[in-house]
């Protein structure tokens, strides 16, 4: 189990926040690069690059985006809780969950970098359940049309 969530997190590549005057932007977007298929609640992603940010960060309630790199195809909004981890990363990092053997890697949390506090991702009962049960009993996700 260990071992899959390792090889997981090797998996995804940090291609960096927004650069130039938009380092640090209010909606804290940061861009990842997969390079194999990745769950949210209700979308498997295909591998490739996809920004995340804050949908709204004038709000207390944290719902994030998942667009395409460019932020002009919106994949999910997703809904999200706190959550805290003793040191600050000093790059972005999302961390995954462990799912089903061959089952696309599901995204548990996102931390912007600096920060102690992430944002984690909420998944129903019923698509932890798909997650976790094994793929040729599963309903296949939906999948996103690949940006294009």
């Amino acid at each position: 189990m260990l071992k899959r969530l390792i090889t997981a997190s090797v998996l995804v590549v940090l291609v960096g926040s927004a650069s130039g005057a938009n380092a640090f932007t209010s909606d804290k977007r940061t861009y990842f690069t997969f390079s194999q298929p990745v769950a949210l609640p209700g979308v498997t992603l295909p591998a490739g690059t996809y920004m995340f940010r804050l949908a709204d960060d004038t709000t207390t309630r944290k719902v994030i985006q998942v667009a395409n790199k460019e932020g002009t195809q919106s994949f999910a909004m997703l809904h999200t809780v706190p959550v805290y981890r003793p040191d600050a990363p000093r790059d972005p990092e999302v961390r995954f969950m462990e799912t089903a053997a061959g089952a696309p890697i599901a995204v548990r949390a996102w931390w912007q970098q600096g920060e102690r506090t992430g944002y984690g991702i909420i998944y129903s009962k019923e698509q932890l359940a798909a997650l976790n049960r094994s793929v040729a009993s599963a309903e296949p996700a939906p999948v996103a049309p690949s940006a294009g």
